[in-house]
């Protein structure tokens, strides 16, 4: 039963943390995002029902060059989770618990923190599934940090093991990685915080070459129909197009801070 119960719960875990699979809502909210652009795109600088029909089935695959940004989500989610989890195992380990009842117990602590579909509640049953199966928590440790590619979850998997070998006095050292991860986390948000109102400007910005395009479309059609009518016109506006989407990529570059 308890082989059964491990491979149930191998099936519903990430392997591996550097790869995302697409869900069906991020395929839906992802092409919508690009449709609309592709929309604006084609009536702002090109006045084309053409180009709007060659690049719908560009938005539609837009989603999958996308992964980068889901993969860092869901890795700042799980690193916010392990810090919980770090914390919860500490309480733990003060109480004269042993590290392996501590991983048991803290399922329950963290399930009623995250939820029982959260990522490290996942990750924990399976660590504590094999532990059932008398395989060493350091070394099932170790392939849990290994596969999420985290520097702070990798690092502390690293000194645990260090820890477990020669003695070390586990609770201080995981202590000591809650403060680390801590100083992350709040450092993390400051910046969110401070940035929250350029990363708003950002998006506005992002529209407004649009919004004038088609005002002037509006209420001057005439001024602007040489950019539709002729080739010299067709390429200046391919170059703005161009220019546009190097200045929204180094807005994004500029406010990607890394921490």
């Amino acid at each position: 039963m308890s082989n059964v119960t491990h491979l149930r719960i191998q099936e519903n875990l990430i392997s591996d943390y550097d790869v995302y699979y697409l869900s069906t809502e991020d395929l839906i909210s992802g092409a919508l995002n690009a449709i609309m652009y592709a929309v604006l795109i084609s009536v702002a600088f090109y006045n084309s029902v053409v180009v709007l029909v060659i690049s719908i089935p560009i938005a539609i695959i837009f989603p999958f060059f996308m992964k980068d940004d889901y993969i860092k989500k869901r890795k700042d989610k799980l690193l916010f989770e392990f810090k919980d989890f770090l914390r919860i195992i500490k309480s733990f380990l003060e109480a004269s618990y042993s590290i392996e009842n501590a991983f048991v117990l803290s399922i329950r602590e963290m399930a009623m923190l995250h939820g029982r579909d959260s990522m490290m509640v996942k990750e924990l049953k399976a660590i504590v599934s094999k532990l059932k199966l008398n395989k060493p928590l350091d070394v099932v440790f170790k392939k849990f940090a290994d596969k999420t590619h985290i520097e702070d979850i990798m690092d502390f998997s690293e000194v645990f093991i260090i820890a477990k070998m020669h003695g070390g006095n586990i609770s201080k050292i995981i202590g000591n990685t809650i403060n680390v991860i801590n100083d992350k986390i709040e450092v993390k948000i400051e910046i969110d915080t401070v940035t929250a109102s350029k990363r708003f400007e950002q998006k506005l910005m992002n529209l407004l070459p649009f919004l004038i395009i088609i005002y002037m479309n509006i209420s001057s059609s005439s001024f602007l129909r040489p950019l539709y009518t002729t080739i010299e016109g067709r390429l200046l506006m391919t170059f703005a197009l161009v220019v546009y989407f190097v200045a929204i990529t180094f807005s994004k570059k500029i406010l990607q801070i890394e921490v």
